[in-house]
């Protein structure tokens, strides 16, 4: 059986991508790549990791991982080995 994944998986998924893309992307290019959720659930889990500050999205709709996002995401990195 295939479980579920959590919200805080699915936006530590989302922010490794961009981390490793650094590049401004498209957002359906980063939910092809970074997820398999539906469109609509992956552009909540966007919305929230851009309310933060995690990610940013330029004048023509392209979205990148912040300074902030990659500081999260090194510590994160981190600490997510000792706790699983």
């Amino acid at each position: 059986m295939r479980r579920r994944k959590g919200a805080v998986q699915i936006r530590f998924e989302i922010l490794e991508y961009l981390y490793f893309n650094p590049e401004p992307q498209p957002r359906t290019h980063i939910w092809r790549r970074a997820t398999t959720l539906s469109y609509d659930d992956f552009l909540k889990h966007l919305n929230y990791l851009k309310e933060r500050g995690l990610v940013e999205e330029d004048e023509e709709g392209n979205c990148y991982i912040s300074r902030r996002g990659r500081e999260i995401y090194d510590r994160l990195r981190e600490v997510l080995p000792s706790i699983l």
